[in-house]
């Protein structure tokens, strides 16, 4: 049966004007407009990933895309059309973690938070004025997202007083949301976290900065990474940059790789603290907030490196590299690790330790790909220096290639195809090695 081009249009019309409509919204977020200037007849959402088993889930409202989150981050806030919505949330490649019907109500702000349980998903909401009338003073809201404490009392005080003048904001079990906002001056405060009914606080946070006259979402989570049993908290206004504050009093932690072609004896401010075997990676050390020194001596009790300063910061993890520069002296960089959940994709710091070229590039590459069209890879990294990658899940043959300035290209080094672990913090350097057939070759540990 064949049906007009009008009577097409006709009924097809909302559809195509919300469309367009979403779309035209879309680009005036996207083509500079500020989102700070109220739209006319325009709502605004903003979307924050707290689910630790997602990879980069993207946002979406009818089907367009709008942007993508790792776990604990968030977006920018993106004005839109008022209107009704199909809303999804989902991750590349597969079925929708989330769907629904939403409706974004006009000069209203509309946070949306993904959650996840078991490997189930869901989200929260909540919706506020935009624009409000504030003098001198900051609304806040508050949610639970830490699983090991499914109860918790929160407490803010001035940033000047302590944990006995602070005052009861709110008790939120897990998964809950205030949808009254609590209003204070700006200014600077510290938090304080505790279990139900407790008279101490399990978690501190100094000096968090309520500088404008706006509304803020707090965020309590469960700290990810090498350190575990943590709490962190997120602060989320209208941008993708989120204030992360760890308990002052939690512990930090690092871990040495020595790259040398021989053992190795580490201290710490001159206390022995471990042996290390040519090419290994050793056991964490727990440390207090702080600065340190750190030396090393080979074998013979030769000293190679004396007093290099390590810093631990309150609830970090830190990866530091022996290696040699290019003068053949004792060098050591210190890495943050990250702290993101590793069950959908791995982090991997990749380091050049090759003095002999200015620059070298690494390349994973999958079974269906090359090098030329390798979707993940780091070129020109140059010497003692470092960058950190995001892989998904799959298998990776790993090669390190040299650039010629005339263009030419030599092979270093390849691995074979090889899955990374779930849970697993990779390092990746590359090292020169008399024994490999082109004298360097990658080094993957974890």
């Amino acid at each position: 049966m064949k049906t007009s081009l009008s009577k097409w249009l006709a009924s097809n019309t909302a559809v195509i004007s919300r469309s367009l409509l979403l779309g035209a919204a879309l680009c005036l977020s996207a083509c500079g407009s500020s989102s700070d200037e109220p739209q006319e007849n325009n709502s605004y959402v903003q979307f924050y990933n707290g689910a630790p088993a997602t990879a980069n889930p993207t946002f979406s409202l009818d089907d367009t895309s709008l942007f993508s989150a790792r776990f604990a981050d968030a977006t920018n806030v993106t004005s839109v059309e008022t209107a009704s919505y199909s809303l999804q949330i989902k991750e590349t490649g597969s079925s929708p973690l989330v769907t629904d019907d939403i409706t974004l109500n006009q000069d209203q702000k509309h946070l949306f938070i993904i959650t996840s349980a078991d490997e189930q998903f869901e989200y929260l909401s909540l919706s506020f004025a935009r624009e409000k009338e504030l003098d001198d003073e900051f609304d806040l809201h508050l949610t639970n997202l830490a699983a090991s404490q499914p109860l918790l009392d929160i407490y803010l005080s001035d940033a000047t007083e302590t944990f006995a003048d602070a005052t009861l904001l709110d008790s939120l079990a897990l998964h809950e949301i205030t949808s009254d906002a609590v209003r204070r001056a700006t200014g600077k405060y510290n938090l304080y976290l505790a279990e139900a009914g407790a008279d101490a606080p399990l978690f501190t946070g100094k000096n968090l900065d309520f500088a404008f006259e706006n509304t803020y979402v707090l965020v309590v989570r469960d700290q990810y990474g090498p350190i575990a049993d943590q709490l962190a908290v997120d602060v989320i206004l209208n941008s993708s940059s989120v204030a992360r504050y760890t308990h002052q009093d939690a512990q930090a932690q690092f871990r040495l790789y020595n790259s040398l072609a021989q053992p190795v004896k580490v201290a710490l401010d001159n206390s022995h603290i471990a042996n290390l075997t040519a090419g290994s990676m050793g056991n964490y050390t727990m440390l207090n907030n702080g600065d340190y020194s750190l030396s090393v001596r080979d074998a013979a009790d030769q000293l190679l490196l004396n007093s290099a300063l390590l810093t631990a910061t309150a609830g970090e993890s830190q990866l530091v590299l022996l290696y040699q520069n290019e003068h053949n002296l004792l060098e050591a960089l210190a890495i943050k690790e990250s702290d993101k959940p590793q069950l959908q994709t791995n982090d991997v710091i990749v380091s050049n330790l090759v003095a002999d070229f200015s620059r070298l590039s690494i390349y994973f590459v999958r079974q269906d790909e090359t090098i030329a069209t390798a979707r993940h890879h780091i070129k020109n990294l140059e010497f003692k220096k470092q960058q950190s990658l995001n892989l998904p899940k799959g298998y990776y043959a790993i090669t390190l290639v040299h650039t010629a300035e005339n263009g030419s290209a030599t092979l270093l080094d390849k691995t074979d195809s090889l899955m990374l672990q779930p849970g697993e913090r990779y390092l990746l350097t590359a090292e020169k090695d008399d024994a490999a057939p082109s004298g360097y070759h990658l080094n993957l540990t974890f």
